[in-house]
């Protein structure tokens, strides 16, 4: 599962890397502006994206109408975008991105890999 981890803070984006990768997702790339996001959704298949706050779900909505967010934060404030509340655990966010993927391919969570 490539994932696109939208946030302007450096230590959340390399922490979410680490973990994305430690659960075996094929690709992980960070962004931290709406222009490095539509030049990435441009030339890359992202089956998820997390992001930080609401202003990053609209950007990339208006990129990306049909991409999965996944949005993490203290509060819901975005019905267009699942939510994952901080702090959450691993395994939440991993829940978290395949019910977001299966959603949006179709398929079932037991075929699915990240």
């Amino acid at each position: 599962m490539t994932v696109l981890i939208y946030s302007q803070s450096r230590p959340l984006q390399q922490a979410l890397q680490s973990s994305l990768n430690a659960m075996g997702c094929k690709a992980v790339v960070t962004i931290s502006t709406a222009s490095e996001a539509e030049t990435i959704l441009a030339v890359q298949n992202v089956e998820v994206a997390l992001v930080t706050d609401a202003g990053m779900i609209t950007a990339l909505r208006n990129i990306s109408p049909d991409l999965p967010i996944v949005s993490l934060s203290s509060n819901a404030s975005d019905v267009s975008a699942r939510h994952l509340r901080k702090p959450f655990r691993v395994q939440e966010l991993e829940q978290c991105l395949m019910a977001s993927a299966c959603e949006n391919s179709g398929q079932q969570p037991s075929a699915m890999t990240l």
